[in-house]
């Protein structure tokens, strides 16, 4: 495997993390129509597998990537186009072609990630031949675009709830181990204060309004922390 696969796979493991799907549902259908082509795919390339997130006219959520179209539109930066997937000797013989789906139309736009990686395909079949117009092939560019900028989206807001909630805990423990400490400093000066130490109460005083005003301000802390 290669160096730049390595770190493509990296990066579509930070969008494989998080469900799209919602978000991402209704994009298909609009490549479907303005392509007048039945079946859209939004999808993923992992390592094996070609992951779809989001469809149009079938049902599926897997498919071997050996054997995928989008395997290979991966592989360039242009649109992919296949009028007649019969007469392309990349997929004459695959079982999409030769089986039961029988595909012969596809094209593509690739989805890319925010450091660069083409990471999965906006995608759309069709089960005759037939062509793109350059207007449906803009169009694919743009909703392609979209998906990627949604899939970005998604993933730094999900980031950004994940670190809020590592930051509240580290919040909730440093108040707590805080406290012991405080708790001992509050306890020693009631001790001097029964004892009638020989020392300066001015001070003492002073000593007691600080460690009281850290308590309440653990106190904030934790109950705020409590609320998240």
């Amino acid at each position: 495997m290669s160096n730049l696969e390595i770190e493509r796979l990296k990066a579509v493991n930070k969008y494989l993390m998080f469900d799209v799907d919602k978000e991402i549902d209704d994009i298909t259908k609009l490549a479907s129509f303005l392509t007048r082509k039945p079946i859209a795919l939004i999808s993923l390339m992992d390592k094996d597998e070609q992951i779809i997130l989001a469809s149009e006219g079938v049902k599926l959520t897997r498919m071997p990537r050996a054997t995928s179209f989008c395997t290979h539109a991966i592989a360039q930066n242009e649109i992919m186009v296949v009028e007649d997937a019969t007469k392309d000797d990349r997929f004459k013989d695959l079982p999409v072609v030769t089986g039961d789906f029988k595909v012969r139309f596809y094209a593509s736009t690739n989805l890319v990630s925010d450091d660069g990686y083409n990471i999965g395909t906006l995608c759309v079949y069709d089960l005759k031949p037939g062509i793109i117009t350059e207007e449906e092939i803009e169009h694919l560019k743009i909703l392609g675009k979209q998906v990627s900028h949604v899939l970005e989206l998604n993933k730094e807001l999900n980031l950004s709830v994940k670190n809020n909630e590592a930051l509240v805990k580290i919040a909730w423990t440093h108040a707590h181990e805080i406290r012991g400490p405080l708790s001992s400093i509050l306890g020693l000066v009631d001790l001097i204060k029964i004892n009638n130490c020989d020392l300066d109460l001015e001070y003492l005083n002073y000593l007691e309004t600080a460690a009281n005003q850290l308590d309440e301000v653990l106190n904030r802390i934790i109950t705020l922390a409590s609320k998240k």
